[in-house]
């Protein structure tokens, strides 16, 4: 869930895994969050900047990810 990660807008993540085919993240990918939609904790969007320009969502509950710096 976002709120047992604590993720906020403004925080360095780094990518472990994610599940989608059409993007060229790697695990190791890093990036800014700069967006959190929530439908609630279970479907939020958190949309991030990555460091190779894409601005892409992960998926809470689907993608992983761990947060590097606040």
């Amino acid at each position: 869930m976002v709120t047992k990660k604590i993720v906020k807008e403004g925080d360095k993540i780094e990518l472990i895994t994610m599940n989608d085919t059409w993007t060229k993240l790697e695990k190791g990918s890093k990036g800014i969050v700069f967006k959190i939609e929530k439908e609630d904790d279970d479907e939020a969007l958190i949309w991030v900047e990555w460091d190779n320009g894409e601005k892409l969502a992960l998926i809470n509950g689907i993608d992983k990810f761990k947060i590097i710096k606040k």
